[in-house]
């Protein structure tokens, strides 16, 4: 009798699993009733509906999530927070994007817009997901990417070349290298720096060590920077990653710092203030300062 009460509960944690995947919305009929009032307009118009995408509110992966929409229309990037029967709109003018973060480790996934909204205000906004799901948020991460893009004459293929040194060093960076180009970008410098570690206690003999900086790629296209980390996260095991794409006319400026324990602090400004810092061992300097006037010579004249 206990066993048929099994079934039920299997059935209601499967239900609860799939709600928290994000899904298409195919139709303006299939529009969630918070947020018909903005595309109403739209429909009348007789404008097509855009590639929207709802990630569901969830409870669980270390964090709570309101519902949202998230679309790319015209020039901007939307997205509608649910609030109660209704919804607020954040709107992100594509040419005021600073950078956009693509995050997916085990399955707890999330895209991060950051830079000016629709009023002039600098502004973050994060959609998280089940990483079931990333691949319906694919298109708006490229979307944002390439409006920061020549649209000049590119060569349309893949560049995979540039990382095969990474073949016996790291493996998966090279393949994570390999897969956050877009169709015609070209590298022009890369450098990994691997997990940056430190001693806190020796114990019988035994010393025990924390993490100070997880293993991360900082990658030179002729069009944006890209970063690449692992999560810093308790134990050995490092699953998934955190990518950052900035567009190099986004950089007000990059500095370099020296930091206790002879590390080196890379500090990435961005307009309205922001900043992006990562740390490298000191070994890395003439690479980095490479990799600062590479930035000067590929960015595009204010």
């Amino acid at each position: 009798m206990k066993s048929s009460g099994m079934a039920p509960t299997m059935g209601a944690l499967a239900e609860r699993t799939r709600a928290s995947w994000a899904r298409h919305i195919p139709t303006y009929a299939a529009v969630p009733p918070a947020y018909r009032a903005f595309f109403e307009p739209l429909q009348a118009a007789g404008q097509d509906l855009p590639h929207a995408v709802l990630a569901p509110s969830y409870e669980g992966f270390l964090h709570r999530a309101t519902e949202k929409l998230v679309f790319a229309l015209g020039q901007e990037i939307h997205v509608l927070e649910k609030a109660g029967n209704t919804f607020q709109a954040h709107c992100f003018p594509l040419p005021a994007i600073s950078y956009v973060e693509f995050r997916a480790v085990l399955l707890d996934a999330h895209v991060k817009i950051c830079g000016l909204a629709d009023r002039g205000a600098p502004a973050c906004c994060t959609i998280r997901f089940n990483a079931v799901g990333d691949y319906l948020f694919r298109p708006i991460v490229e979307t944002i990417r390439r409006a920061a893009i020549d649209a000049g004459e590119r060569d349309p293929g893949w560049e995979r070349e540039g990382f095969e040194h990474l073949i016996r060093v790291n493996y998966k960076f090279m393949s994570y290298a390999r897969h956050s180009l877009l169709p015609g970008e070209k590298v022009v410098r890369s450098i990994l720096q691997p997990e940056i570690r430190e001693g806190v206690l020796t114990l019988l003999g035994r010393t025990y060590h924390r993490t100070i900086s997880p293993t991360h790629m900082t990658i030179l296209t002729d069009c944006e920077l890209v970063t690449i980390r692992e999560e810093q996260r308790p134990g050995k095991d490092r699953y998934g990653g955190v990518w950052t794409y900035i567009p190099l006319k986004k950089i007000v400026a990059l500095s370099l710092a020296e930091q206790e324990g002879g590390l080196l602090r890379l500090s990435i400004e961005l307009p309205a203030g922001a900043s992006l810092d990562s740390l490298f061992e000191a070994s890395a300097r003439r690479e980095l300062e490479q990799l600062i006037e590479g930035v000067e010579e590929q960015r595009p004249a204010a």
